[in-house]
């Protein structure tokens, strides 16, 4: 295969997980891959105090910020005030389904509306140089047929769009829960795959249960790229996996036990120097940390040490402490399972 382009594999923005300092730890594990910031409303971003939006990506390289909105006028106001700020691509979440998201008219419910989301491509792209892309559905309600897909995408590619990120599943408005959306209806990346062939000059890039390296081979005969999402944060070292696989290693196979407890340290550090420079609860860090252990020997203990660190805060340094003696006085060798 050939030298892939950041872009072109990726981690789902994704509400309560992927922060800045779940980022910094994926950014460890694999620092080749494009990461996204969670879904943000671009009215908070305009009228909100700017404190969070400058905090939210300071250092991070090869980071895309997800706007919500509705309002083109609103929309490319944010959009020129993150153009100013470390970020590489502006992404409009036209999938997210969850009632809340919904009510404020914005995410999946916008796939009804080409005309509007074209608009607010437009704004964007008259006032930003950065790249703009579009995540969405593969349909909503009981508009799933292909016709309802490509013309979504066949109308907002005319305003200028050229990136968009398919999560292979249609969205139920009514009736499911945000959880329920993630699983049902089942997955269908024939109509992603149909769309590239339709669509050869546009990047197309595929989202939903792609959990092996052997999914990500076979998914780029279809598409341009694939989108991680939550197997990135129920188990990180995955993404050690595809850095190795598809770019350069972070470190030999041999290495990976040491690596993975120097990474543990690392954000044990990095949580000690945010909370020394800013006012921040440091179980917003710690919990990224739970499943760094996942399928070894002291898992479990882990997990329980460090869910006992975010919920016994009045002395989080002593709960950094446990933690960072229990990684020193791990075995040298992690012992899988």
């Amino acid at each position: 295969m050939p030298m892939l382009e950041s872009h072109q594999i990726s981690v789902a923005p994704m509400m309560g997980h992927t922060d800045r300092h779940f980022r910094h730890l994926t950014r460890m594990l694999a620092p080749d891959l494009r990461l996204y910031t969670p879904m943000i409303h671009a009215e908070s971003i305009v009228y909100g105090p700017r404190k969070f939006i400058i905090e939210e990506n300071q250092n991070q390289q090869n980071v895309a910020i997800q706007l919500a909105g509705n309002d083109p006028y609103i929309m490319s106001e944010a959009a020129t005030l993150v153009s100013k700020l470390n970020y590489d691509e502006i992404n409009i979440n036209i999938g997210c389904p969850s009632p809340r998201v919904q009510n404020c008219k914005v995410g999946a419910v916008l796939m009804n509306n080409p005309e509007l989301v074209s608009q607010c491509v437009e704004t964007i792209m008259n006032r930003v140089d950065l790249p703009v892309s579009i995540k969405t559905r593969i349909g909503i309600n009981n508009q799933d047929d292909y016709s309802f897909l490509y013309d979504f995408v066949a109308k907002t590619a005319q305003a200028g769009c050229d990136i968009f990120i398919i999560h292979a599943r249609k969205a139920f408005l009514n009736g499911l829960n945000p959880r329920q959306n993630r699983t049902i209806p089942p997955i269908d990346y024939e109509k992603v795959y149909q769309l590239k062939k339709d669509f050869q000059n546009l990047t197309i890039i595929l989202n939903g249960e792609i959990n092996s390296i052997e999914q990500i081979e076979k998914h780029f005969l279809h598409v341009d790229g694939v989108m991680i999402g939550r197997k990135a944060y129920k188990d990180p070292l995955f993404l050690t996996k595809i850095q190795n696989h598809f770019f350069s290693q972070t470190f030999d196979h041999g290495q990976e036990s040491s690596t993975q407890l120097e990474c543990i340290k690392e954000m044990i550090d990095y949580t000690r120097r945010q909370m020394d420079q800013k006012d921040i609860s440091p179980h917003l860090i710690m919990r990224h940390m739970a499943t760094l252990l996942k399928g070894c020997r002291g898992a479990k203990e882990w997990r329980r040490l460090v869910g006992f660190g975010q919920h016994k805060l009045e002395n989080p340094n002593k709960a950094l402490n446990q933690m960072l003696y229990f990684i020193e006085n791990y075995e040298e060798n992690l012992l899988e399972i």
